[in-house]
C-alpha cells in the first residue's frame, strides 16, 4: 500500500524549528563568517541572533567570545570534530562541527551542533576528560551588550596603555573594582601585582601604616622588623584605591605627594622609598561636593581624577542584564552542581526590575535561586517579591481559582508590553525595553495591543 501523506516541510517550517531547538545551531561560510545561528545563542551568548550572523570569526575570538576554537581545525583537517569550551558568560559547551562540502570537494560550509553538557556531564568527564582548558579566561572579561558601557571599555582599554591616575564613579554593586582589575589585566602591568585597597574597611588609626608601611619600632605594637606597606607590594603593578571618599584627611598629604614624586616615607623613618604604581581610585560618593564642603583635599581630588570613568547603573543599561543573568547562571550551576534553565517570563521580569543594588543585587539572587529551587526551570513564581517593584501590585492578577497559572504569567506578561509599548511605541523600541528580538517584539505587541 503506497502512503500518500506529504511529508515534506516547507523552508518556512523548517527554519522555525531549527529556530526552537534546545541545542544552538552555528552555520559558518568560507570567509569565517556566520550565516546562521539560532535562537539558542541567547542563552550562551546573552545575544540575538541577528547581533551574530555576518560577525567574523575572528572579531569574536579577539573578543573571546569561546576558548578554545574549533573552527580552523576543522578548515585544516576536512573532518568533524569535538571539542569543549567555555563561553565568555561562563557557559559550558560541546560543540562538534562538520564540514559540508560543495562538488569539488572544497568546505562550502561548516555546522556546528552546541550543547549543554552539563545535561551529560558523566558521560562526558568520562569520554574527554582532558579536551576542555582548565584556564578560566574569561574571568576579567567584562560582561556588556550596552553602548553605554561599550563606551566605558573603549576609554579603559585606551588609558589601561598609559600611566595615567584615574577615577572610577558609580553607585554601589556596579562593578568598580572589577573594572579596574580589567583594566590592570589588559596594561603593560599585567604580570606585576594588583592590589585593591579598601579605605573604609582599614580603620583611620591604621591606614598611613598599612599604605605606607612602618620601620621597626615605628609605634607601639608595631612588628619588630617593620612592616612593607601595601603601596610598596604592589611595586611595578596597579595599587586600587576603593572607597577613595573615606580616606582620613591626614593621609590624603601623603598620597599627594606619593603621586607627584613617585615616592613615600614609611613611618618611623625620614628615607624615602621611590614607588612605580599606577593608582587606580573608585567611588560612590561625589568627590567635588567634599571638596567644597572641605572633607576632601582639592588639590588630591584633581591629581586622582585626571580621567574620570562613570559606570551608569544597571538601570540605566537594560541591554546588559540578560547577558549577566545568563553569567551568573552559568557560573553558579557549575559551582553547585546545579540543573537550572531561566524561563523567557522570569527574564522579562528581571529586565524591568529597578535593581537599586546593581549588579551585585543580580548576582545574589541568580546565585540563591540556583542554590534554592529545586524547578529545573527558574520560572516567575520563583522571584523574589521585591524584584515586582516595577509595577502597581494591585494590577497584578493573584492566585485564585478563577485564574489559571498560564494565564496570570499572560496577563503580566501583557502590563510589561504595554509599559514598554508607552516608552517607546515601536517594535523596535520595545524591543530594546524588554531586551527581546525585534521580531518576538512585534509578536507581542500584535498579541496585546494591536
Amino acid at each position: 500500500m503506497s502512503n500518500n501523506i506529504n511529508c515534506k516541510l516547507d523552508s518556512t517550517t523548517f527554519y522555525k524549528l531549527i529556530n526552537h531547538m534546545y541545542d544552538e545551531v552555528f552555520v559558518w561560510d568560507t570567509n569565517y563568517r556566520v550565516v546562521y545561528v539560532n535562537e539558542s545563542c541567547r542563552r550562551h551568548y546573552g545575544r540575538e541572533p541577528q547581533d551574530l550572523i555576518g560577525k567574523s570569526f575572528f572579531d569574536l575570538i579577539d573578543a573571546k567570545w569561546w576558548d578554545p576554537s574549533i573552527l580552523p581545525i576543522v578548515f585544516e583537517t576536512k573532518k568533524p570534530h569535538a571539542i569543549r569550551q567555555k563561553t565568555l558568560l561562563d557557559a559550558e559547551l560541546l560543540t562538534i562541527a562538520t564540514p559540508i562540502f560543495d562538488e569539488n570537494n572544497n568546505i562550502k560550509y561548516v555546522v556546528m551542533n552546541v550543547r549543554d553538557p552539563i545535561y551529560e556531564r558523566d558521560l562526558y568527564n568520562t569520554q574527554h576528560p582532558s579536551s576542555l582548558s582548565t584556564k578560566n579566561s574569561t574571568d576579567l572579561i567584562p560582561i556588556y551588550k550596552s553602548e553605554k558601557m561599550q563606551k566605558v571599555i573603549d576609554l579603559v582599554k585606551k588609558i589601561s596603555l598609559v600611566d595615567v591616575t584615574c577615577l572610577i564613579y558609580g553607585e554601589s554593586g556596579t562593578g568598580k573594582s572589577l573594572l579596574a582589575k580589567y583594566m590592570h589585566a589588559i596594561s603593560p602591568r599585567r604580570d606585576k601585582p594588583f592590589i585593591n585597597v579598601n579605605c573604609a574597611s582599614i580603620p583611620s588609626n591604621l591606614i598611613e601604616s598599612e599604605l605606607f608601611g612602618y620601620e621597626k619600632g615605628a609605634f607601639t605594637g608595631a612588628v619588630n622588623a617593620g612592616k612593607k606597606g601595601l603601596l610598596e607590594a604592589a611595586e611595578g603593578g596597579t595599587i586600587l584605591l576603593d572607597e577613595i571618599s573615606e580616606l582620613p584627611y591626614n593621609a590624603q598629604a601623603k598620597l599627594l605627594h606619593v603621586i607627584q614624586n613617585k615616592e613615600f616615607t614609611p613611618l618611623g623613618t625620614y628615607k624615602s622609598k621611590k614607588v612605580d604604581v599606577k593608582i587606580i581610585s573608585a567611588t560612590n560618593k561625589d568627590l567635588k561636593s567634599m571638596v567644597a564642603s572641605g572633607q576632601f583635599r582639592e588639590d588630591l581630588y584633581y591629581r586622582l581624577n585626571v580621567v574620570d570613568i562613570h559606570i551608569p547603573p544597571l538601570r540605566q543599561r537594560k541591554e546588559d542584564i540578560e547577558p549577566l543573568i545568563y553569567y551568573f547562571l552559568n557560573t553558579f550551576s557549575h559551582k553547585y552542581n546545579a540543573r537550572h534553565e531561566i524561563s523567557p517570563a522570569a527574564i522579562g521580569v528581571l529586565l524591568n526590575a529597578t535593581w537599586k543594588g546593581n549588579v551585585r543585587e543580580l548576582q545574589h539572587i541568580i546565585e540563591r535561586l540556583v542554590v534554592t529551587i529545586d524547578d529545573i526551570v527558574i520560572d516567575v513564581e520563583h522571584l523574589p517579591k521585591n524584584i515586582f517593584e516595577i509595577v502597581d501590585c494591585s494590577n497584578i492578577p493573584k492566585v485564585s481559582d478563577e485564574l489559571s497559572f498560564d494565564q496570570i504569567i499572560s496577563n503580566y506578561e501583557r502590563l510589561l508590553v504595554h509599559d514598554a509599548y508607552k516608552k517607546g511605541p515601536s517594535s523596535r523600541k520595545v524591543a530594546r525595553q524588554l531586551g527581546i528580538s525585534q521580531t518576538r517584539a512585534l509578536k507581542l505587541i500584535n498579541k496585546y495591543i494591536t
